[in-house]
């Protein structure tokens, strides 16, 4: 019981939170959209163009960087559908996961970090055409400044 209570208090509760008088603001730089509150930073990974990947930055307005949003075209995956991209990924995890959900076109999986115990968020979108992916990791430092944000950005998260 008393995992139970910690799992809720660290991974769900934040996102009962109030965003309310944040203001927030949807932005669309290729084939996902996402709604980030407006101190956060979005900023192009690398500057080489394609049009079959794109891959973003997000930093907290004290340069932390916090978040990570990829997407790739779906020819580039060997599988197809959401519930075999959610087995792939749960195998090759490197984390202890706490929380994971499979829907009809995406999948969440949250945790903590083996290596070095960062919360780690991760979303994936099966488009129609694309793949994407929004990774959000910290550590219990910034736990404050994002958690209360989470539910808001992942639920805005989508692909083409």
């Amino acid at each position: 019981m008393k995992q139970f209570k910690f799992l809720v208090i660290t991974f769900l509760f934040p996102f009962l939170g109030s965003t309310q008088n944040i203001p927030f603001k949807r932005v669309a730089p290729c084939t996902f959209g996402i709604e980030l509150p407006v101190e956060m930073k979005i900023k192009k990974m690398y500057e080489d163009a394609s049009s079959d990947y794109c891959d973003y930055e997000v930093k907290l307005k004290d340069g932390y960087k916090i978040m990570e949003l990829h997407s790739l075209i779906n020819s580039r995956f060997e599988h197809n559908t959401i519930n075999e991209l959610y087995n792939i990924a749960l195998e090759s995890s490197d984390l202890n996961i706490t929380y994971k959900i499979v829907a009809s076109d995406y999948f969440v999986i949250s945790g903590l970090k083996k290596e070095n115990g960062n919360i780690v968020y991760w979303k994936r979108v099966l488009g129609i055409n694309f793949v994407s992916d929004l990774h959000i990791e910290y550590n219990q430092a910034k736990k404050s400044a994002i958690e209360k944000h989470i539910g808001r950005i992942s639920k805005s998260f989508t692909s083409d």
